[in-house]
Parts: structure tokens; C-alpha cells; sequence
């Protein structure tokens, strides 16, 4: 049996935001594609700059377009995660999502979860969750596609986490667990 009191902090709540959004193994496919399509314009623009010969100019005005290209492309391929950042900062900041941050009761044992704040009492068996993901801050147990718990690793200490991890590898179940690695 595990028992924690944290907070979230609205730090892990951005945190989970960007990763399941943008940053999660799943969502590679999303990246890639994103990057491919930032690329386009980049490459029409050389080719154009190519073909019409203002590469042909003076190496300092070669130099400015090609730095102007380099400045575009660098916001453009790394502007979406800030964006994703920004939207989560957003959604935490709103004083009409303060609950996610209240203090919070975790008891985990052989039957599930139960979780407890000051406005309620939630209680999941370990059949709930349909699939686990985790990363260097937190676990994250979804209950749907969209909705789950955020467990910071903050709030374990060395016993505590071993203790949970043996929990989740004893009752999630094998599609909860590795299922999302077969799928992406």
C-alpha cells in the first residue's frame, strides 16, 4: 500500500499538457509531419532564390536571405511545443480549473486508487485505466483517451515509488501498461 498527500504543481500540469499533446512516443508521427510541413515553404523559397539568381548577388545580401531563412525556420519548427506550453500555462492559470490543484490524498493498493481533495472522493479499480504512460516527472494513468491522474515522481521517495511501480506491474493490465508502445 502506497499513501502520498502532494499538490500539483501547475508546473506538472503544463508539463503533461505539452507531453501528451506533442512530446509523448505516440505523437511522433504528429512531429514528423509537422516538421515535414514547416520544410516546404522553406525549400520553395530556396528554389525560387535559386532559380530567379538572387543567390547570384553580393555574398552579404546572400548572407541576410540566408540567415532570414535560418531565423523562419528555426521559429517555425520549434514554435509549435512553445504554443502547446503557452495553451497549457492558459488552461492553468484559469480560476475555473483551480481544483486540479488542490491538495490531494493518494492511497494505492491491491484493489486501485482512491483519491481525495477537499471537493471529492475518487476511487478507481485497477481495470479503470487503459493506459499508463510515464515520463522523468510523473505518471500518468489514463481512464479514457482524454481523461486520467497526474502523479508527480516528485512526491515518492525511494520506497514509496518502488512500492507503486511493483503495484502497477502487478495489477495494470498488459494493454494499460505497454499497450500504447505496440500502437505507435
Amino acid at each position: 500500500m502506497v499513501s502520498l498527500k502532494y499538490t500539483l504543481l501547475k508546473e506538472d500540469y503544463v508539463n503533461y499538457y505539452a507531453y501528451i499533446l506533442w512530446d509523448a512516443p505516440g505523437n511522433r508521427k504528429k512531429r514528423i509531419l509537422h516538421y515535414a510541413k514547416q520544410l516546404v515553404p522553406i525549400g520553395l523559397f530556396l528554389f525560387a532564390f535559386y532559380y530567379t539568381g538572387i543567390l547570384d548577388r553580393s555574398s552579404r545580401f546572400v548572407l541576410l536571405i540566408m540567415v532570414a531563412i535560418l531565423i523562419t525556420a528555426l521559429l517555425s519548427l520549434f514554435g509549435l511545443r512553445s504554443i502547446m506550453l503557452k495553451q497549457g500555462k492558459k488552461i492553468a492559470d484559469d480560476p475555473g480549473n483551480s481544483s486540479i490543484f488542490l491538495e490531494t490524498q493518494l492511497l494505492a493498493n491491491e484493489s486501485g486508487i482512491i483519491l481525495k481533495d477537499s471537493l471529492k472522493e475518487l476511487r478507481y479499480g485497477w481495470a479503470a485505466f487503459i493506459r499508463k504512460e510515464e515520463n522523468a516527472a510523473c505518471y500518468m494513468l489514463f481512464t479514457s483517451s482524454l481523461q486520467g491522474i497526474i502523479i508527480p515522481k516528485r512526491v515518492f521517495d525511494a520506497n514509496e515509488k518502488a512500492q507503486f511501480d511493483k503495484l502497477l506491474a502487478q495489477y495494470l493490465s498488459f494493454d494499460a501498461d505497454l499497450g500504447h508502445l505496440v500502437k505507435s
